[in-house]
């Protein structure tokens, strides 16, 4: 894991357009308003999507964890499955759904409502809003689960009203975990490739563009690519450090001997939760709906016609029963590597603290702060011949 970066690095410092040691590919980047402003929108995204994430999963998760919600387990699933589609298809389906002839956006047309259009960066952040939310939800509403009662029973006695309460008790209790679900969806949404390809048009972000220049350094040097890639770790390992240190100054103990008791919320307050959890369960698991039932709809050539078999599901299979195969063992495999991995690294890291253990520890972070394309990348230069000649490997450090 260190070698392919290593390498990333060393190549990041040169070109085939000069001899030896050169700055020239960060220089390029700095002084080409393409690729700077590229970083500046991916980050515009990213954050505001994680604003927009947080005041929707933390409410969810409050309500989901203190209120008796009508059909609990089956709302869970929505959400965890509002998380599971892959970039392109979540995109993909949206833009069936909310596109210019998207189903949703004729249905309003139809009654005279012309809905903004969903392509640029406002859809950009729509749709990273809706998928991973999730990841806010699941963090925040675990640590919601975990908050012993008499803690908010003892700021009750205090005379705190619910709202002081929630500001003053329960969200700081619970703010590590809070920000570990925000660094998800932050580092999530700056990596994403997916979405922003296909929803873009036009407002290209980090990955978009780093993927692009790699893809155009063909034949040439590689030494631009890797440039990018590096300042997308620095980026990415700056905002993982903020986010760990915050997280451990704030971190608490818990202990739910007494776990939170759910409750029936008043009748108008009830139907108001009610409301809000459907309505953002609803939205968010439309676009996998809507692609599971058109997977069933005939079609004639690129055209959806009258009727419904399994045609789609027959040819599928006919034409990627290789790709469905391969999509299904390799990461399944993967999974088993990964959990060897892992079981290992977590014994000798709690098990056999020293000071390799420790510095094992810190790389096992690596694949989590860093983007997937710059991952891929990383890898493709490490264990590639490369390019340039210039290049200088990471053996020769």
């Amino acid at each position: 894991m260190i070698y392919p970066f290593c390498t990333l690095i060393t190549r990041s410092f040169f070109s085939n357009k000069t001899a030896g040691f050169t700055f020239e590919n960060y220089i390029r980047f700095f002084t080409k308003k393409y690729y700077y402003s590229a970083l500046g929108r991916s980050l515009f995204v990213s954050i505001v999507t994680t604003y927009t994430t947080l005041l929707v999963g933390v409410p969810i998760a409050y309500i989901m964890s203190r209120y008796n919600v009508f059909g609990k387990s089956f709302i869970h699933i929505f959400i965890i499955m509002s998380l599971m589609s892959p970039p392109f298809i979540g995109a993909y389906s949206w833009i069936m759904l909310f596109g210019r002839a998207g189903f949703v956006t004729r249905l309003f047309a139809n009654i005279g409502i012309h809905l903004p259009s969903i392509y640029g960066k406002l859809g950009i952040i729509l749709v990273f809003t809706f998928k991973l939310f999730p990841y806010v939800y699941l963090y925040t509403s675990g640590a919601m689960g975990s908050i012993d009662s008499s803690i908010e029973e003892a700021a009750e006695n205090l005379g705190s009203n619910k709202l002081r309460r929630l500001l003053t008790v329960t969200l700081p209790v619970v703010a590590p975990s809070i920000a570990a679900g925000a660094i998800m969806v932050f580092m999530t949404s700056l990596a994403d490739f997916g979405t922003p390809m296909l929803i873009g048009e036009g407002y290209r972000t980090f990955p978009v563009v780093l993927y692009t220049e790699f893809i155009n350094e063909v034949g040439g040097s590689d030494g631009f690519a890797a440039a990018i890639a590096v300042i997308a770790i620095v980026v990415t390992t700056l905002v993982f450090l903020v986010q760990k240190y915050v997280s451990n100054k704030n971190a608490f103990a818990l202990n739910s001997m007494h776990p939170v008791e759910e409750r029936e919320a008043r009748k108008g307050i009830n139907a108001l939760v009610h409301l809000v959890v459907y309505l953002v369960v609803g939205i968010a698991i439309m676009p996998q709906a809507y692609v599971i039932y058109t997977s069933f709809k005939n079609t004639q050539g690129k055209i959806f016609v009258d009727g419904y078999s399994l045609q789609s599901y027959q040819t599928a299979i006919g034409k990627l029963g290789r790709s469905i195969q391969n999509t299904i063992i390799i990461p399944l495999l993967a999974l088993v590597v990964i959990v060897l991995l892992a079981v290992l690294i977590a014994y000798l890291v709690v098990r056999r603290r020293n000071a390799l253990t420790n510095v094992v520890d810190v790389l096992s972070m690596i694949p989590y702060i860093v983007p997937g394309t710059v991952l891929g990348i990383a890898l493709l230069i490490g264990f590639n011949k490369p390019r340039s000649s210039s290049a200088a490997p990471c053996s020769s450090w």
